[in-house]
């Protein structure tokens, strides 16, 4: 018996169904898996910091204008370390010499770096730049090669610019405005430049009454037509302010009797006058200069800015003042004198001596070697006078006397008188510059072939000098802080002369007389130093410092024909904690007879890495800082005579510990290259522990090296 038709049909449809439900339930479960499984395999390729990939190289292509090192300075994508740098890291910690964290690579921060280079170009005057940017796995490793490609486009330049809202000042301050501005026309238009000329331009407000001052828009226009672009920049200056009322807060106890006209001069503006944020700073300088407070504080009250009936600006002046008379005892420990050396002294300050801030200050110091004090020393007396301001409060004075008895073992003993005459001019806060006159009887006796030095000196037993000596000095410190810099340059020049005016018939005191056996010299002293430091940390943990130092004296007329030496306290010398640290003081010398007695030329070249050990430390140890050091140079007796082969090297580590008046060190110097040695001159031909490490000196001192 056969079913119904209709039956048949239903179960065939039935079946159907069946079929097409499982071809899409099978199609479905497809899909799923595919999407589940595309998903980690996209994120493999992705790699974010949790996966610990490593950057094994970063290529730049295609910048045309700008260094890769430039470029890469601001990226979060950066190459790792090396792998013993990364060693040290994990076992040793991050403040270890040479220690560095691992740096891996995430996509995200690559994206965004690709956005900081758009950014970077764009603010650089590159608005047409195009920056692409892919990585490629290394086979075999877990590592990645970064490519940043770059096409940077035609630059815009500045085609005009204009400053609003400052029609209104007077035609001064719109003559300052105009007067080296950090933007000009034709030069290729930069973010920074724009930020810095706001910058100079709010300052020349500030300096001009306008101390409120901001600025509240900067407009940059790109002109289609040519692709350059009109930079507009806008100001909001406010009423015209004047210094006001001043007050004064004297804090603790004040036995100066400082006359108050002597303050007020210092101050270098008066009420009624336009304010000027440089005068406020000036008056804040030139009372500190005074030497007789120990916290000065001029603090202005400006009236809001939307005030309209208000022009004075009262001032607070805050004072400190320091104890009248005060006793400084000190202890004194070094290797000035060829070894580890100690000593005393002790200074007595006189302060505000005749009521206008004048201070006077007597010291005494006696300072030997410690193996033999009563034979090798130095003994020094000194009356100095400091007038704090002369002729304006840019210009300081001082009168000094001093006596002092050397002794140098079995080799010479010594007396220098000297009488010195000094003026310094502040010219800015980073130039100074010094200027002094020195008349200087010098008498030295004993060994005859050290007071002589080979061809120096054709006398006997006996040096007696009269000279009266003119110095000057420059220096030009642009470093972030006078005991600790840590980025920054600084620049000085010296030159020394005497005998000059001597030979134009000018001379003050009396000098040569050769029946009683004196002489003077007649010498030209040039010298140069360049410090240079920079932040290897960028946080001020890591510091590179380099020192380079040239000087040479120029002996001329009869000194030079007599073969007549400069005084031996004028006298260059090598060697030593703030010199080449592998020789102690006074013992490196091209010339073996000028070790103990100096000479004329001189070259030094140093390389400091400074680090901080634990600079997270909120007690004593955040004091302590480890140094690694290199030093070059060496002493000569004529600039001419400098040749590579007689430049000494030494290598070495020290430690330092900061106090508030600078850091106390101690420092192990190794002779690296020694040019006297006659066989095996490098420190790796020799025996590490016993010709090396063991002659190896340590060096005491005060402050840095340089």
């Amino acid at each position: 018996m056969h079913p119904p038709p209709t039956a048949i049909r239903w179960r065939d449809t039935r079946r159907q169904a069946a079929r097409y439900h499982s071809t899409g339930l099978f199609i479905a479960v497809c899909a799923i898996l595919l999407c589940v499984c595309t998903r980690p395999v996209g994120a493999q390729t992705d790699p974010s910091f949790f996966d610990s990939v490593l950057v094994a190289d970063i290529t730049i292509v295609g910048n045309k204008s700008f260094d890769d090192d430039e470029l890469l300075s601001g990226l979060s994508t950066t190459e790792s370390p090396s792998g013993f740098s990364r060693w040290l890291y994990r076992n040793l910690g991050s403040r270890f010499p040479l220690a560095q964290e691992p740096r891996y690579f995430d996509f995200q921060s690559f994206r965004d770096d690709l956005d900081l280079l758009r950014l970077f170009y764009r603010n650089n005057g590159f608005f047409s730049s195009q920056v692409e940017g892919s990585y490629a796995r290394i086979d075999g490793e877990r590592a990645v090669e970064v490519r940043f490609e770059i096409t940077e486009g035609a630059a815009s330049s500045i085609d005009s610019i204009s400053y609003r809202h400052l029609q209104d000042l007077p035609e001064n301050i719109h003559a300052q405005v105009r007067n080296n501005p950090r933007l000009r026309t034709g030069r290729r238009y930069s973010a920074a430049d724009v930020q810095a000329e706001r910058n100079r331009v709010l300052e020349i407000l500030a300096n001009n009454g306008f101390p409120r001052a901001y600025s509240d828009s900067v407009v940059v226009e790109r002109k289609f037509s040519n692709n350059n672009v009109v930079v507009k920049i806008g100001f909001h200056h406010g009423r015209r302010l004047y210094f006001g009322p001043i007050t004064e807060q004297i804090k603790g106890v004040d036995n100066l009797n400082l006359a108050r006209q002597i303050i007020y001069d210092r101050l270098d503006f008066e009420q009624g006058e336009v304010y000027s944020r440089d005068r406020q700073y000036e008056g804040e300088t030139n009372l500190n200069r005074l030497g007789v407070f120990s916290y000065v504080a001029i603090t202005p009250e400006f009236p809001p800015i939307d005030n309209r009936q208000d022009s004075l600006v009262p001032i607070t002046l805050e004072l400190i003042p320091r104890k009248r008379f005060e006793l400084a005892p000190a202890a004194i420990l070094n290797n000035q004198l060829r070894g580890l050396s100690s000593g005393a002294e002790l200074a007595f300050l006189m302060r505000n001596v005749f009521g206008g801030a004048q201070s006077l200050t007597t010291r005494v110091n006696v300072l030997g070697r410690v193996s033999d004090f009563f034979d090798t020393y130095i003994a020094t007396s000194q009356l100095r006078f400091d007038q704090p301001y002369l002729f304006s409060n840019r210009n300081s004075a001082y009168l000094s006397g001093s006596y002092s008895l050397v002794g140098e073992g079995d080799l010479a003993t010594g007396n220098i008188l000297q009488l010195v005459i000094g003026a310094q001019r502040s010219f800015s806060q980073r130039l100074v510059g010094q200027a002094s006159w020195t008349y200087e009887i010098s008498e030295f006796s004993g060994n005859p072939n050290f007071l002589r030095g080979r061809g120096l000196l054709t006398l006997d037993t006996t040096i007696n000098f009269r000279n009266s000596i003119r110095g000057m000095s420059l220096e030009r410190d642009l470093t972030d802080d006078f005991f600790n810099p840590t980025k920054g340059i600084s620049l000085k020049g010296i030159f020394e002369e005497a005998g000059f005016l001597e030979n134009i018939g000018i001379s003050p005191l009396p000098q040569t007389n050769e029946e009683k056996g004196i002489r003077s010299t007649e010498y030209v002293k040039l010298e140069g130093l360049t410090r240079i430091f920079h932040d290897l940390s960028n946080n001020g943990t890591t510091i590179l410092g380099m020192k380079f130092r040239l000087g040479s004296i120029f002996r001329y007329g009869r000194s030079r024909e007599d073969t007549l030496p400069v005084p031996p306290n004028r006298r260059y010398y090598a060697g030593g904690a703030s010199s080449i640290r592998g020789w102690t003081a006074r013992a490196l010398a091209a010339d073996s007879n000028a070790v103990n007695f100096g000479s004329n030329a001189l070259l030094e070249i140093s390389t400091e890495v400074r680090w901080h050990l634990f600079p997270d430390a909120k007690n004593w140890l955040d004091g302590f800082w480890f140094v690694a050091f290199a030093d070059a140079g060496n002493l000569w007796n004529e600039l001419r005579d400098i040749t590579p082969e007689d430049i000494a090297l030494a290598f070495g580590i020290g430690l330092r510990y900061n106090l508030f008046f600078g850091p106390i060190r101690v420092d192990f110097g190794l002779k690296g290259y020694d040019p006297s040695s006659e066989h095996h001159k490098w420190f790796f031909e020799k025996q590490l522990w016993g010709e090396v490490v063991r002659k190896g000196v340590v060096l005491l001192g005060i402050g840095h090296a340089f």
